[in-house]
């Protein structure tokens, strides 16, 4: 768990060192002091690396997502990234792209997850000629470990179709003290007892399917959809997404519709008032310059 939270600051803290020290600027080529950067806004290559796609950022770049994944690319081929809404659980995940040709490209992901949240909790019931009450406090804390790999076809400039499978393992342990007191005709009782108590290693599998399809650089359209279960389990839920992201100088921002579905029956999409909704995220860039030509004091 130490280790884990040590991850997450150096993550945190390579955002604010590059972003700090280097200006963003839109443009082919823009001139700083002594210097020639080559900067890009948006997917002018032709690839979306920022939702369930095999491609990664590229080196250095930053993508600091408020409500979604938070990415740092520490080379062309490798990325970490954080939930930066779970930053109360401890997580962060490591993407490597090790093929990438002009049709296709592949990836793995492995990442972890951990928290510890303190709970309490008492109740009591008054009977007829005595009283009852118990109460218990103590730590709640869970992991989770999951491998994901992606394949991408880059079919077109424009089109892009992503598939990609995960395998994760969870687990809930309970630590605390739990007492009960009672009070009756007979005289009364009070006991206090130890506990500790964590469930099996939950297996959980999923697997997902994107398209990505670009109106021009700065607009992209992406489909997103991906179900899964746990292995002990018998129902599987699934959600779908489908947005328009726009690419500006130093953000980007999407507007899209999405919904969760069970195969196979597809009860909650029958039953549910409202089966679709609307969302809106918007996620910061930095470092997506590339210095190209120094001066001649270099």
């Amino acid at each position: 768990m130490r280790l884990l939270k040590i991850c997450t600051v150096v993550f945190l803290f390579n955002i604010f060192l590059k972003g700090s020290c280097e200006t963003i600027i839109t443009g082919d080529t823009i001139s700083q002091g002594d210097k020639i950067i080559l900067m890009h806004t948006g997917w002018a290559d032709g690839r979306v690396p920022e939702f369930g796609s095999a491609y990664t950022l590229r080196n250095h770049e930053v993508r600091l997502n408020i409500l979604g994944r938070s990415s740092y690319a520490m080379s062309d081929k490798v990325e970490t990234s954080i939930y930066l809404p779970l930053i109360i659980t401890p997580n962060i995940a490591f993407k490597y792209r090790f093929i990438d040709t002009k049709f296709f490209a592949s990836a793995i992901e492995v990442g972890t997850a951990g928290g510890i949240f303190p709970i309490a909790a008492a109740s009591g019931i008054v009977l007829p000629g005595a009283a009852v009450g118990g109460g218990t406090i103590g730590l709640i804390h869970g992991s989770d470990y999951h491998a994901k790999l992606y394949l991408s076809f880059h079919v077109s400039d424009k089109l892009t179709f992503s598939f990609r499978g995960d395998a994760s393992t969870m687990r809930v342990k309970f630590t605390g003290l739990v007492g009960m007191a009672g009070l009756g005709g007979n005289g009364a009782f009070v006991g206090l007892l130890p506990v500790d108590v964590g469930t099996p290693h939950f297996k959980y599998y999923s697997g997902g399917f994107e398209t990505d399809y670009l109106l021009n650089k700065q607009n992209a359209i992406v489909f997103n959809t991906g179900v899964g279960g746990f292995k002990e389990g018998k129902k599987e839920l699934g959600m779908a997404t489908l947005s328009w992201t726009h690419a500006k100088m130093h953000f980007h921002y999407s507007f899209g519709l999405y919904g969760f579905y069970d195969p196979p029956k597809y009860e909650m999409v029958h039953e549910s008032k409202l089966p679709v909704s609307a969302y809106a995220n918007v996620y910061w860039i930095l470092n997506n310059g590339k210095i190209i030509k120094w001066g001649s004091s270099h």
